[in-house]
């Protein structure tokens, strides 16, 4: 069964007990689209303890938002009870939430019209025009875009996200509240800042988005991002993959291996990041190809156009890894090798060997090793 079959299901449970339920959000988005989406929510009029009554495997993972994960087979869905929001007071979360309200309350708190359309048994609810957006290409708010903004000033990252990904253009009025309330992203958490930025760089439309926000203003309020910069990665003929490179760009372009630290980022993320800005200044010698991981690998190679894969340039090399040099730290100890001089002695073996100067055979390498040593022992 496809996630949307398992929707299917869960409404249909829901509108025999003489509940309302419907497909909401970016899935009906998708769905008008053309596509049929694997993240699908879904909101109903009944309230979580009913929810959870009606199918024994949920979790109340958002209990007083009124959310309740419905596992079906292994396959979770978001069920969230109709309902309305108070004021924002801290930008990110509403004060209040009132369960219990009509399917158009619930439309009315959402971002986007395109965002607030509802879908069951093959009929699309549409409120708030998001049908006529989605043909038109424009992001609009669902009401004033100052309301939606001052609620949560994430939305104003999500309109330039969405631009990204859909190659959609921004409604004038939100292009206005855009410029006007930018500075509120500082009182928005980074990491959240950082989620949709990254799903933005890695929109086909991104380099129209990052031209957005730099004619609003927007990129001021983010770190490290100066018109200059934002202008050389809209200008790079690089296209960004995925998310380390997107961030791999703007690390290339200002030239500073700690540009990427006040976006809070995962420091596995930030050091590939950091490899692959290396990568583009640099060309794709043996013991490059050899101690960059075949991930990060890959994505230098889809970037810049090349036509090999990773695997490809690995298999190609000598060795794969330092487990396969025919002279280990025991010959090293051996040869009267101690203490640190065995690992930079390997590491001389191992860098001849993937240049190909040196055969990776038991008597070479010891010569080699042995020659190294007498040397190293002189200075």
């Amino acid at each position: 069964m496809t996630e949307w079959e398992y929707a299917k299901r869960i409404i249909e449970t829901i509108n025999a007990q003489g509940g309302e339920a419907y497909i909401v959000g970016g899935a009906v988005r998708d769905y008008m689209l053309g596509t049929l989406p694997d993240d699908i929510d879904i909101a109903t009029s009944l309230f979580p303890d009913e929810v959870m009554r009606l199918f024994p495997k949920s979790v109340p993972t958002g209990i007083d938002h009124g959310t309740v994960t419905v596992i079906l087979d292994h396959h979770p869905f978001e069920v969230t009870t109709f309902r309305s929001e108070g004021t924002y007071s801290d930008s990110r979360r509403p004060d209040h939430v009132s369960l219990g309200v009509s399917l158009e309350e619930d439309m009315k708190r959402r971002d986007f019209t395109m965002n607030a359309m509802a879908f069951h048994d093959g009929n699309v609810v549409d409120l708030f025009g998001g049908r006529m957006d989605l043909e038109a290409r424009v992001i609009r708010t669902v009401g004033s875009p100052y309301e939606r903004f001052n609620e949560d000033a994430l939305r104003i990252m999500r309109a330039f996200r969405f631009m990204a990904q859909l190659d959609f253009r921004l409604d004038e009025d939100v292009r206005q509240a855009s410029r006007a309330l930018g500075h509120k992203l500082r009182d928005i958490a980074m990491e959240r800042i950082a989620i949709e930025f990254e799903k933005l760089m890695v929109g086909p439309a991104y380099r129209k988005a990052l031209a957005a926000m730099l004619d609003l203003g927007i990129h001021q309020y983010l770190p490290n991002v100066s018109a200059e910069l934002l202008e050389r990665v809209i200008a790079d003929k690089r296209t960004p993959v995925n998310p380390v490179g997107g961030w791999a760009l703007f690390i290339h372009h200002a030239d500073t291996t700690d540009w990427l630290t006040p976006w809070k980022r995962s420091n596995m993320l930030k050091r590939e990041a950091n490899v692959l800005a290396r990568l583009f200044m640099t060309d794709l010698d043996p013991f490059t190809i050899y101690e960059t991981k075949t991930e990060t690998l890959a994505t230098y190679l889809d970037m810049s156009g090349r036509p090999e894969t990773a695997e490809q340039l690995k298999r190609q090399l000598p060795i794969q890894s330092r487990r396969e040099l025919r002279f280990d730290g025991r010959a090293a100890l051996q040869l009267g090798a101690k203490g640190p001089r065995i690992k930079e002695m390997l590491a001389h073996i191992e860098q001849l060997v993937l240049e190909g100067k040196l055969a990776n055979e038991p008597e070479p390498l010891r010569k080699e090793a042995e020659r190294w040593l007498q040397h190293a022992e002189k200075c």
